[in-house]
This record gives C-alpha cells, structure tokens and sequence, in this order.
C-alpha cells in the first residue's frame, strides 16, 4: 500500500508542475485568454437574448 501512495502523490506533483509551466508559458507569450472567454461567454448569452425575443408566438 505504501507504494501506490508514492507513486499517486508522484503524479500529483508531475501534474501539478506541468500545469504551471504550461499556465506559465502562456502567460509569459502574452496570451491573455481570459478577454476571450468573457467575448465568449457574452455572445453565449446574447444569442440566448435573442432566440427569448424572437416576435413568433
């Protein structure tokens, strides 16, 4: 049993360090991604607004 939690918290760290250095390449490049999920998000909504107004009864 003690192996299985070595190598689980092994994974974790291995996750955890390659999403840091995937984050923090990104933002590192100048890709500010989060502009574009609000641009998302709105026109999610928008396009929600607009089948809701549509004039057929």
């Amino acid at each position: 049993m003690k192996d299985l939690r070595s190598t689980s918290g092994q994974s974790m760290v291995e996750y955890s360090l390659l999403m840091a250095s995937i984050l923090g390449s990104i933002t590192i490049m100048g890709f500010d991604l989060f502009p574009r999920f609000v641009h998302a998000f709105q026109l999610y909504f928008d396009s929600y607004y607009i089948i809701l107004n549509l004039p057929i009864p």
